[in-house]
């Protein structure tokens, strides 16, 4: 009975923390300030008969209408050792893989986001075969496959990243994606348009990283009222109830490392 009464009770000091828990949201555009010019054509040196027909463009930057600048990362820093709260609703992993194909000689996405635990499944919807390597990751073992038409491979991370990580094709050395793989779901990767949104974050002071392939960390860029730092992260206060929208946040060339 005792035993019982103290899980009782237990489980009521869990639940209330739960209920009692506030949570905000962020979201901006990020919007690269310059001239980006046309997306340049890539050298397509093998395979050459069936990938140039595809036409590859160098897609480092890619700007879209209005200035929108696609493929940048935003996601909640975590120090070493450390977790989040994380809202009751985001709990559950997905149990729907997220697909990286090979497709067109180029990787779709660009860029991913992955949870620990949930399953990257890599697949290939060209007529030639590819191969991809995560030998970049840091904290999870990579690897180096060839992935066959219609032979998806399904590979799972169980440790969290600090920072994406450039994904290749070694056949077709134009390749490259970039995978972001975090124990928490707060991470966001810009639309075409610059667009990003991080929903029902812990209210609270928090450190965000602002990241872009192939410089990595953007430094000095002005969010809000307030600098990314060094490392590329920026001080911001999720408030409960309430979206923090940071608006337009212009990154200059020289930030993306061009």
């Amino acid at each position: 009975m005792m035993i019982r009464s103290i899980l009782t009770i237990a489980l009521g000091l869990v639940i209330t923390s739960s209920a009692l828990a506030e949570w905000g949201s962020l979201k901006g555009r990020l919007v690269f300030d310059g001239d980006a010019g046309s997306p340049k054509e890539l050298n397509v040196n093998k395979d050459t008969e069936y990938c140039s027909q595809h036409k590859p463009v160098d897609e480092s930057l890619t700007v879209g209408d209005g200035g929108g600048l696609a493929n940048a990362f935003v996601y909640l820093y975590v120090k070493r050792g450390k977790s989040v709260e994380v809202h009751p609703d985001m709990e559950k992993v997905g149990d729907e893989p997220v697909v990286l194909d090979n497709k067109g000689c180029r990787f779709e996405p660009h860029a991913v986001l992955l949870r620990t635990g949930q399953t990257l499944e890599v697949s290939n919807s060209d007529e030639i075969a590819h191969n991809t390597n995560t030998g970049a990751l840091i904290a999870n073992a990579g690897f180096n496959e060839t992935i066959p038409k219609n032979a998806p491979l399904v590979k799972s991370f169980e440790s969290r990243e600090s920072f994406p990580s450039e994904v290749v094709c070694n056949i077709h050395p134009w390749m490259k994606a970039y995978l972001l793989i975090r124990d928490n779901p707060y991470m966001a990767v810009t639309d075409k348009d610059g667009n990003f949104e991080i929903k029902n974050l812990p209210a609270g002071k928090h450190e965000f990283v602002f990241w872009h392939g192939p410089n990595g960390v953007i430094k000095s860029l002005k969010v809000g009222k307030t600098k990314t730092s060094r490392k590329g992260r920026a001080k911001l206060e999720i408030e409960s109830g309430e979206t923090l929208d940071l608006g337009e946040v212009k990154v200059t060339g020289k930030q993306l490392g061009m």
